[in-house]
């Protein structure tokens, strides 16, 4: 049974707090942002890309999905080690790593600076904070102590503000206020594990020894379909899938039956169907006809429908959502959210191999 005490036993690192404060975040990184003067340097550009990895690329994803409809030139999240060819001095480039050690971020930095990008680095300290500092780019230092997941909310908000800064965002003090508001009423509710109005535990404890299946539309969804599977990854310590829709008409809509090859697991997944009041008729459409399929089939759907005035904060309403979902599971489970051992013995075996 869920209780205050067996809560603060599991989770020692104290992610509910962190969890909590995501409205907050975003009002510090979104003044962050604004507060930066070396970003009035930056003119000319064709395109932005921003380097990152894990809890430190996934703002931009979101930022990205915020932003699409009014964005003119392209911006892409770059997970890789090496930067994208088209870069040149007309291209911003965002280094983001919270840790400042992230060698996949790193190395592309260095890609970056041969090509004479204009950079701006975002990091709470480690090498990166050095390069930034030597270099004299533009450093958006973030508050140290958070694992990178659960520093978002700065990462969200520093990249909106400075989106809009660059024309290329429509978001103002006032939206982001109405956004924050909106986001610390849910969290009263959310974080009482006795309260009916708890929707993310309700949530959690369907997805108990289940394997979550997540789907949401492309278009707008697909950072926090993404930003979901994660949360259940590293929070919760559980396998979770993400594909967005339509792709997954395409494919893997076929087994979400009692087949030949799937009726031994078939009982323990479970649909989880992230949607927006704004989805295009057809995407609505075709998730109402994948959740008449899957009925007939018998299969397990959980829909988790955005709440929200504007876009800006269905978004983050759904981002909110999640955390707390995972976070509740892990709980559940009885294992501390925070902890990602498996992560932290691939470092280290990484470390001792380029020594």
């Amino acid at each position: 049974m869920l209780s205050e005490k067996r809560m603060t036993s599991i989770d020692q690192s104290g992610m509910f707090q962190k969890i909590l404060e995501f409205p907050i975040q975003l009002f510090r990184g979104w003044k962050m942002g604004k507060d930066n003067l070396e970003l009035q340097k930056i003119t000319g550009l064709k395109h932005i890309v921003l380097s990152g990895m894990g809890g430190s690329a996934i703002g931009g994803d979101i930022v990205r999905s915020l932003s699409g409809d009014h964005l003119t030139i392209p911006f892409i999240v770059n997970r890789s080690y090496r930067v994208p060819s088209f870069c040149d001095t007309q291209t911003l480039f965002i280094a983001s790593s919270y840790s400042g050690n992230t060698e996949e971020t790193l190395s592309a930095l260095e890609g970056a600076q041969r090509k004479g990008c204009f950079i701006i680095c975002i990091t709470s300290g480690g090498h990166l904070q050095k390069v930034a500092e030597q270099k004299k780019y533009p450093l958006i230092l973030l508050p140290k102590g958070y694992p990178p997941r659960a520093a978002l909310g700065y990462g969200i908000g520093i990249l909106l503000s400075i989106f809009n800064r660059l024309g290329f965002g429509h978001t103002d003090d006032q939206k982001v206020t109405d956004a924050i508001t909106f986001l610390e009423q849910n969290g009263k509710d959310w974080k009482k594990m006795t309260d009916s109005k708890n929707q993310p535990l309700v949530l959690a404890k369907k997805l108990q020894n289940k394997i979550p299946l997540i789907y949401s539309s492309i278009d707008r969804l697909e950072a926090v379909g993404f930003r979901w599977k994660t949360q259940l990854n590293e929070n919760s310590k559980i396998h979770a899938f993400y594909l967005p829709i339509p792709e997954m008409n395409h494919n893997e809509i076929v087994p979400w039956d009692s087949l030949p090859g799937t009726k031994r697991y078939f009982p323990d997944l479970v649909m989880v169907l992230l949607r927006l009041p704004s989805d295009h008729p057809r995407l609505k459409l075709r998730m109402d006809i994948m959740k008449e399929l899957v009925h007939q089939n018998r299969g397990q759907i959980l829909d988790v429908v955005a709440e929200g005035e504007d876009l800006l904060s269905q978004l983050l309403y759904l981002v909110f959502f999640g955390d707390w979902v995972s976070y509740y599971l892990a709980i559940l489970y009885g294992v501390d959210p925070t902890t990602i051992e498996n992560i932290d013995f691939l470092k280290e075996q990484l470390l001792k191999e380029s020594q």
